[in-house]
């Protein structure tokens, strides 16, 4: 498995507002789960394309957009992943495990 990332903003810690702001997103925590899944730092062409999870009707350069334009660098700002924008990758980091473990566990609780 990949060893996590370092990055600037996982050792200030994110607060618990930014932190969920970041997990509210359906599509950012999807692509938690992508980065995490991943053996190394995975291209954003690759993430758009897992996004689309095969759906034909799905645009992904439009999805790729989006990716660098909102997703990743809010992700990143919070710690969550490590975005390098000049290489266009994305890697987890220290953090990316233990947001889907906090995901995991609001699905536990009772509603």
């Amino acid at each position: 498995m990949f060893n996590a990332a370092t990055h600037s903003d996982v050792d200030s810690k994110a607060t618990a507002t930014e932190l969920f702001d970041a997990l509210a997103d359906r599509r950012r925590r999807r692509i938690l789960d992508a980065v995490e899944r991943a053996d190394d730092r995975i291209p954003v062409e690759v993430l758009a394309k897992a996004l689309t999870g095969g759906d034909a009707n799905s645009d992904e350069r439009e999805i790729q957009i989006s990716l660098v334009h909102a997703h990743l660098p809010k992700l990143d700002d919070a710690g969550l992943v490590a975005y390098d924008a000049d290489e266009h990758t994305v890697s987890p980091t220290v953090r990316t495990e233990d947001a889907l473990s906090l995901v995991d566990a609001a699905w536990k609780v009772p509603q």
